[in-house]
């Protein structure tokens, strides 16, 4: 495994060590649509200190035992996605829903426009979602694995256009919910939706850099 330093990119890093992420994302440093910039660069895109971040990133080093999935097959990697990122936001997105609207029945009148811009945002956005992964599910993973020629390379560039939009998405959703902390008089119900919209951030995050970072730069 490669040393953590300025040098790394960011893809390869989180490959490496996956519990990286979560120190990145801490730092609002892009891995998944921006996985190919090294850690010097996006901290100096976002004027964060180098070596804070650094000294951050020793510690998932000395943790790290997980699977470096770039190592995967196609088979194994196409799995962990379905099984790992898939299966739960099919189960999870309609609980989100659902918790979005019992806090917004209890605290709309002081609340109204946040939650009226939440809860288009999660809405349409949970759409856009469930239609991204029913073209892999349906088209682009089944023609991968059947090895089938040509090479998918316009249903993987239309997959990218959908993450970058993703992306976007994650970037509204912290602005709104500041950065998933809640105000001091948010309820429980309140303070587990942001906790929960605050793994979704992740979970995507993590599930978006194995496909452009991983899976479909062996198609390019």
């Amino acid at each position: 495994m490669d040393s953590i330093s300025g040098n790394l990119v960011l893809a390869k890093l989180v490959d490496q060590y996956p519990l990286s992420s979560r120190v990145l994302l801490k730092y609002g440093l892009d891995f998944c649509c921006g996985g190919k910039n090294t850690v010097a660069q996006a901290c100096e895109a976002r004027e964060i200190d180098l070596d804070m971040v650094i000294s951050d990133l020793g510690l998932c080093k000395l943790k790290s035992s997980n699977k470096i999935w770039s190592s995967a097959s196609n088979q194994e990697l196409i799995t962990h996605i379905l099984d790992s990122y898939h299966a739960p936001l099919h189960e999870n997105l309609p609980h989100l829903v659902e918790l979005l609207s019992r806090v917004e029945k209890a605290h709309a009148p002081k609340y109204k426009q946040l939650f009226i811009d939440l809860a288009q945002t999660i809405l349409n956005f949970s759409s856009e979602l469930i239609d991204h992964m029913a073209k892999e599910e349906q088209i682009l993973f089944p023609w991968i694995l059947a090895n089938r020629q040509p090479r998918p390379i316009e249903p993987i560039h239309c997959m990218k256009k959908d993450h970058q939009s993703a992306s976007a998405f994650l970037t509204q959703l912290a602005e709104l919910t500041n950065n998933y902390q809640p105000p001091k008089e948010a309820c429980t119900t309140w303070k587990s939706l942001y906790t929960q919209l605050q793994l979704f951030d992740h979970e995507l995050r993590n599930h978006i850099h194995l496909e452009n970072n991983i899976l479909f730069p062996r198609f390019s």
